[in-house]
């Protein structure tokens, strides 16, 4: 059987790693492009700092005046990338992880779509490419589009999501079940929102089983030690991150995309005609399941927990499993009828033929290699389906998918060429020089799409990789509660600032009130990138000019990150767990928010701080004239020491606030505006240190409890059955 031939499975493998460009991906250059050019920074914080540290997460000073890295943001990439970082250079590493990624997204798909659980499905293969190549979204997750944007980790939870269900589902492995528990664990550790979307029907399909109550016992134990610790200290620390507020979509037409859209109506004129009961049997309840849960979330889903655009993933991957389901069973049928080979032949080669045409025209030129490679694999894959006609068919789906490409190949070449390849990389080259001979410090830098031209806008994301000095702006929105109070601040001092969180009100072109708020939030440098701001700042005696390399303008800036909080204090209570949870999870409250209070006081620069939880009894708030001498400050990732003059006093650190932060002789850390901490030493010398907190160290104890449980009622109700037996 030609499914089961060795050449077939080798022949697609090849043609989706040629197209997807496997010798720059094994070129040792960093990758760009999107938010990939700056996933680069944690990745290599995670390898570098975390992994050979034997930590999954902890504390990083590179972004946001500080953020809790690998707390929210998803572990299995970097894991994966640090694995591989043992044999490649880091660059290798990195890009080969997300080249697997989206192998792994094509195979559990053709995995999914067999009809045997053991038989190898072409057609699965062809629907698995199209999905992948889709290109009618950029962001949402789920595509190869989407994974050079920057959410490889979203593609990565889709594709366990997928794989957990055929193993629950249709292998007829010893050990099916317990390996369909640790893929959706591996899923809640790519990314959040896929595996919300398959827990129910994982759960369904799980209960449902006629596997042994042990096996169903141990599959829980193993699925809870991989995922229990990472999934409930994210949820018991929700509430300090950061609401984006994205706008969501009202019409049906952002959810039915124009490449999908085909086979919606097609999908829909079938089902209503269809007089044959055997035909819709193809349909499975895994893509029944995925069209109504996407479609109620996408209209009627809590619009403050979930932007509805992470949702259309779903609804094109049941889309196009159901249409190509139902189109596979009448193929069958309708090769059956046909009588004679050689005018099928000639047909099926026409449109072979038309689609690869119009694959050569538009990348032939440009990636000649790459086009001709895909050719000929595909030519290839018709000469041995030659003598079945079935599969004849499917080579039209690997042929159309290429053929309708627009702009896939020029952002693989993009983001997988380099930094290093781009034009003018040497003016971000000679900057990072130059700050290598300032004191090492906080930077805000002016944002502008321009910068794609050095590989992505995020380029300056990058300076704490390459240099010893912390960019403000970040990746990792949601992670940081410091993410509003940057961009309200940066909005200030840009000519085209990006404004990407919902519902603040910035201060675009207020330039002197920008300054002032860089001041609260501790800059030490800024850096101009256009001639107007660049004009603002030469006039400005507040910016101290350092260097120019001709294209970037760097200034000095005079701030303190440690400093005495007077006695204008307004003291928060903070609400109950319950409501603090409730507001977390649902992003809404029926009391004011921390944020929402220190945001006003930020924003409107008013007199006062806002410092949560406080009592009054613990130190005597400092006047004005005070005058506070800090020494030998040293802000490390996960250790701030400093001394200082007035012991017992209350002092404001400019480092982003989180409960793990402990003092080691005082009172605190206490969140203080806008997103800060603030501590009451009791002796000069003060010493703060990021600390795992008692529940990450029950649920690590735990964690390994588990799996040692899992293994045991494993190996002795194994035993016992086969004594039984």
């Amino acid at each position: 059987m030609l499914k089961n031939n060795l050449f077939i499975r080798v022949a697609l493998g090849s043609l989706l790693i040629i197209f997807l460009r496997i010798e720059l991906v094994f070129s040792d250059l960093l990758p760009t492009g999107g938010d990939m050019g700056a996933h680069i920074v944690p990745t290599k914080f995670f390898v570098t700092e975390l992994f050979n540290n034997f930590k999954l997460s902890g504390w990083s000073q590179d972004w946001f005046a500080g953020y809790p890295v690998y707390y929210f943001y998803f572990p299995l990439p970097p894991i994966i990338t640090s694995l591989l970082n043992f044999i490649f250079p880091f660059s290798i590493s990195f890009k080969t992880m997300v080249l697997i990624s989206q192998v792994l997204l094509v195979v559990s798909i053709e995995m999914l779509m067999r009809k045997n659980s053991r038989e190898f499905s072409f057609y699965g293969f062809g629907v698995g490419l199209l999905y992948l190549l889709t290109e009618s979204f950029t962001i949402f997750g789920g595509n190869l589009a989407s994974s050079l944007a920057g959410q490889y980790s979203f593609t990565y939870s889709i594709a366990f999501g997928n794989l957990s269900i055929f193993y629950l589902v249709k292998s007829k492995y010893k050990y099916s079940i317990e390996i369909a528990a640790l893929l959706i664990g591996l899923s809640v550790l790519s990314h959040l929102i896929p595996f919300m979307i398959y827990l129910p029907i994982f759960a369904f399909y799980f209960l449902k089983s006629d596997k042994k109550i042990y096996k169903k016992i141990s599959a829980f134990l193993f699925f809870l030690f991989v995922a229990i610790r990472f999934s409930i200290v994210l949820f018991l620390n929700l509430e300090f991150t950061t609401n984006m507020t994205y706008t969501p979509y009202t019409q049906l037409s952002d959810l039915v995309k124009s490449d999908v859209l085909p086979l919606v109506i097609g999908t829909a004129i079938y089902i209503i005609s269809s007089k044959s009961k055997t035909s819709l049997k193809a349909i499975s309840g895994f893509e029944i399941y995925l069209l109504f849960i996407s479609v109620y979330l996408f209209f009627y889903g809590p619009e403050s927990a979930l932007w509805n655009g992470r949702i259309v993933p779903f609804f094109n991957l049941a889309i196009i499993i159901l249409f190509f389901n139902l189109l596979h069973f009448d193929i069958k049928n309708l090769t059956k009828k046909i009588q004679g080979k050689y005018p099928l032949l000639l047909f099926i080669l026409l449109i072979n033929s038309y689609f690869m045409y119009l694959y050569y025209s538009k990348w032939g030129n440009t990636y000649s290699i790459t086009t001709i490679s895909v050719i000929s694999v595909v030519l290839f894959m018709f000469l041995i389906s030659i003598n079945s006609k079935n599969f004849l068919f499917y080579t039209t789906i690997v042929s159309l998918t290429f053929g309708t490409l627009s702009y896939l190949p020029h952002w693989l070449n993009w983001n997988f060429s380099g930094y290093e390849s781009k034009n003018n990389w040497t003016d971000i080259t000679t900057l990072y020089e130059g700050l290598d001979t300032l004191e090492p410090g906080r930077i805000m830098w002016e944002p502008n799409s321009d910068l794609n031209k050095y590989g992505t806008p995020m380029v300056l994301m990058t300076i704490p990789m390459f240099t010893d000095h912390q960019s403000v702006e970040g990746l990792y929105f949601d992670s940081s509660i410091t993410t509003p109070f940057h961009f309200l601040t940066v909005s200030g001092v840009a000519e085209r600032p990006s404004n990407p969180v919902g519902g603040l009100t910035y201060i675009n072109g207020e330039f002197d009130k920008g300054f002032r708020l860089m001041e609260d939030l501790g800059v030490d440098y800024f850096i101009a990138y256009t001639s107007s701001i660049k004009d603002k700042a030469n006039k400005d005696e507040n910016f101290n000019f350092l260097f120019s390399n001709e294209v970037f303008n760097v200034y000095s800036i005079n701030t303190e990150k440690v400093e005495l909080v007077g006695d204008n204090l307004y003291i928060f209570e903070s609400p109950d767990f319950y409501e603090r949870l409730r507001n977390a999870v649902l992003r809404e409250g029926s009391e004011q928010s921390f944020f929402e209070a220190a945001y006003k006081s930020f924003k409107d620069e008013l007199n006062y701080k806002i410092i949560e939880n406080y009592d009054s009894s613990f130190a005597e708030l400092s006047d004005k004239n005070t005058e506070l001498i800090i020494s030998d400050l040293n802000i490390q990732n996960e250790l701030i020491t400093f001394k200082t003059n007035k012991p017992n006093q209350l002092h404001l650190i400019k480092v982003s606030y989180f409960p793990n932060w402990k003092i080691k002789n005082g009172y605190g850390p206490f969140r203080i505006s806008p997103s800060f901490m603030a501590v009451v030493p009791k002796d000069e010398l003060v010493e703060i240190k990021f600390e795992s907190s008692n529940v990450e160290k029950a649920l690590n104890y735990l964690s390994i409890f588990t799996l040692f449980s899992a293994l045991f009622i494993t190996y002795t109700y194994k035993k016992r059955f086969e004594n039984v037996k």
